[in-house]
């Protein structure tokens, strides 16, 4: 009996797996093992085949590359005039790691990730680096003009092309990651002086009653910007 179990097991996680590359994506896979291979943390990975490198991180390392040459040839034809330096800045914006990691989360990628970290939290950076792995698996599958039109669609869908003309609002993102994982989130200013007229605070940033990052600035706003992009930093770069 068990033996028949497990074919139909792996015919449904495989079914779960195209569903997930078709409704995010629009492509039907031509190679599904590339895309099972994203999906794989290293967790994992030397337990189903030891000594075989099948985890998702060659494919992260494709994928890291492919994105960014997507994005410096999105930027240098669409702003023509700006020099190497300007792009360069822009890019970084769109390719950060905060941003791979929220666009993991808008796709629920999470959900079919294959891991095993014991009691270890999942950190968020994993569900970037899986979607690294994605785009890496999308080139392999399907080359590399199909996989500009998807990376490309998925960043103006989800306002990440924008984020060139934006400084990033870290505190709203701190706002919605907390919100998002149920956890309190709490500013307290700990500091204020005035010398000679001008204003000095340091504010302390708590996640959970737990102190995350704190800044220092001119204004009370100033200083929680500092603050939170200290703890966004430990959070979706760590």
């Amino acid at each position: 009996m068990k033996w028949f179990l497990f074919p139909r097991r792996r015919h449904q996680a495989e079914k779960e797996v195209e569903d997930f590359i078709r409704q995010s994506f629009g492509i039907r896979p031509g190679h599904l093992s590339y895309y099972e291979q994203a999906l794989r943390h290293s967790s994992v990975a030397e337990k189903i085949r030891p000594g075989l490198k099948n985890s998702n991180e060659r494919l992260e390392f494709l994928g890291d590359a492919v994105l960014d040459s997507i994005v410096a040839h999105y930027l240098y034809t669409k702003y023509p005039s700006l020099p190497e330096g300007e792009l360069t800045k822009m890019k970084s914006k769109v390719v950060r790691r905060e941003n791979l990691n929220l666009l993991g989360y808008a796709l629920g990628i999470e959900s079919l990730l294959k891991l095993n970290l014991g009691r270890q939290e999942m950190h968020d950076s994993i569900v970037g680096n899986a979607v690294e792995a994605m785009i890496g698996a999308i080139y392999l599958d399907k080359g590399f003009d199909v996989t500009r039109e998807i990376v490309l669609r998925l960043l103006k869908q989800h306002g990440l092309d924008t984020r060139v003309h934006d400084d990033v609002d870290y505190k709203s993102k701190l706002h919605e990651w907390c919100q998002k994982h149920r956890k309190t989130l709490d500013f307290r200013v700990v500091g204020h002086s005035n010398r000679g007229g001008s204003s000095h605070y340091k504010v302390v940033v708590r996640i959970d009653d737990e102190d995350r990052g704190s800044g220092e600035g001119g204004s009370k706003k100033t200083a929680e910007q500092n603050a939170a992009r200290i703890a966004c930093e430990a959070i979706f770069k760590g």
